[in-house]
C-alpha cells in the first residue's frame, strides 16, 4: 500500500540517498561464494532490487537514488579484496536498470563511507585521499578481521545529510539497531522541511521496545 501523503511536489525526481551497511547485505543476498566479485555483483544487484521495489510500493513518484557503502573497504591502508571488487563491478554496471522498476533509477556514481560527507580538509589523508582508513583489523593474530568505525561512518552521515538535504529522502539499509538513535533525530530535523527517512531491512525489530510506525520499510514484502 502506498503513502503518498507527505510527498514533496516536484517535477522532477525524489533524490534518495540510501546509506547501506555493505556487511549485512551481503549476509541478505545470501553472497556465500568465496570469490568476492561474484559477491559484489550479486550484492549489488539484489540491494538495487530490494531499494527499488521499496520505493515503488511506497510512492508512485520517481526517485533518483544515489549509494553511499559502509564496509571494512580498507585494511591499514590497502584495500581490501571486497573493495577491489566493489570498483570492479561498479565500472562494469549498467546503472539505469539496475533497480528493475520503472521509476527508480540508481547513479552510477556510487559513495563509499571511508570519506565522510563532513570532515575538515585536514582530516583526509593524502594516499589513499580518504578520511577513515584501516575499518578493517584484525585485533589479534588468532581472530577474523573485523569492521571498526563503520557504524559510527553511516550515523555521522546520515546526521550530516540531515542537516545539508532537509528536503530530501533518506533509506538506511541495515539490521542493527544501532541506527536507530541518528534516523530518529534526522527524521526530527528534516520531516519540518518535507523530508523523509527509513529503515530497510529484512528482519523485523523485536516489538514493544522501538516507535517504529512509519520509520520502517520490509525488504521481503
Amino acid at each position: 500500500m502506498r503513502d503518498d501523503s507527505h510527498q514533496p511536489k516536484t517535477d522532477g525526481p525524489i533524490r534518495v540517498t540510501a546509506f547501506v551497511d555493505w556487511n549485512a547485505q551481503l549476509h541478505n543476498a545470501g553472497a556465500r561464494d568465496g570469490n568476492p566479485l561474484s559477491r559484489a555483483r550479486l550484492t549489488l544487484e539484489r540491494t538495487a532490487r530490494a531499494i527499488g521495489r521499496s520505493l515503488a510500493r511506497h510512492a508512485t513518484d520517481r526517485f533518483y537514488v544515489v549509494l553511499r557503502l559502509y564496509h571494512g573497504w580498507h585494511k591499514g591502508w590497502e584495500p581490501s579484496e571486497n573493495f577491489r571488487a566493489m570498483l570492479k563491478t561498479v565500472s562494469e554496471t549498467d546503472f539505469s536498470g539496475l533497480a528493475q522498476t520503472p521509476n527508480v533509477v540508481c547513479s552510477p556514481d556510487v559513495q563509499y563511507g571511508h570519506t565522510l560527507l563532513a570532515a575538515l580538509d585536514e582530516r583526509t589523508h593524502a594516499q589513499p585521499p580518504i578520511h577513515l582508513p584501516n575499518t578493517l583489523r584484525q585485533q589479534s593474530r588468532n581472530l577474523s578481521a573485523t569492521e571498526k568505525m563503520v557504524d559510527t561512518a553511516l550515523a555521522a552521515d546520515l546526521l550530516e545529510w540531515a542537516r545539508r538535504r532537509p528536503t530530501e529522502w533518506a533509506l538506511v539499509l541495515s539490521e542493527d539497531d544501532d541506527v536507530v538513535p541518528p534516523i530518529f533525530t534526522a527524521e526530527a530535523w528534516i520531516q519540518p522541511h518535507g523530508g523523509r527517512a527509513f529503515i530497510l531491512r529484512a528482519s523485523r525489530p523485536r516489538a514493544g521496545f522501538l516507535k517504529l510506525d512509519g520509520l520502517l520499510m520490509d525488504m521481503h514484502a
